[in-house]
């Protein structure tokens, strides 16, 4: 069997969920009309602002993709196997990635492209998303990958 990554599975999902934030913005800018020659100064100062920044907006999911990593590791304790936690890591990333999609294309349509706060409660979500129902859909994820993987052994046996 072979032997799962997980520095690389851990390198790419941080990649894609820092990446996520940036490219949904670019998306809506272009979609409000924006001129495209403008968009990477645009990102550039969402970069350095204070609120919103499209940094942090993506780092708030590293804490549900930790939480992740710590489920595969008592999986992989307790001698799992180790196709079924590879399948159960990429399982529960899928939520916590449609989560961090779904609060960016939330947030990026009210702000742009006059880029002023829309004010209280916007903004929230961010902190929601990723702290509320990323843990719960990675949770969701993992469990279905595990029973479907416990059921198809069984079938086997």
């Amino acid at each position: 069997m072979r032997r799962f990554p997980v520095l690389r599975f851990f390198l790419i999902a941080l990649v894609t969920l820092l990446l996520i934030p940036p490219v949904v913005f670019t998306i809506v800018a272009l979609s409000k009309g924006m001129a495209v020659a403008a968009i990477p100064g645009l990102l550039l100062d969402q970069y350095q602002a204070p609120r919103q920044n499209l940094f942090v907006c993506g780092a708030i999911s590293i804490a549900p993709l930790l939480a992740l990593l710590v489920v595969g590791w008592l999986y992989r304790r307790f001698r799992g196997s180790a196709e079924t936690r590879h399948l159960m890591m990429w399982g529960g990333l899928i939520p916590i990635v449609l989560v961090q999609i779904w609060v960016n294309f939330d947030f990026w349509p009210a702000f742009l492209p006059s880029r002023v706060y829309p004010g209280f409660p916007h903004g929230l979500e961010f902190i929601i998303g990723p702290g509320v129902f990323a843990p719960i859909g990675m949770l969701l994820g993992v469990l279905t990958v595990w029973v479907s993987q416990r059921r198809a052994g069984e079938g086997r046996a």
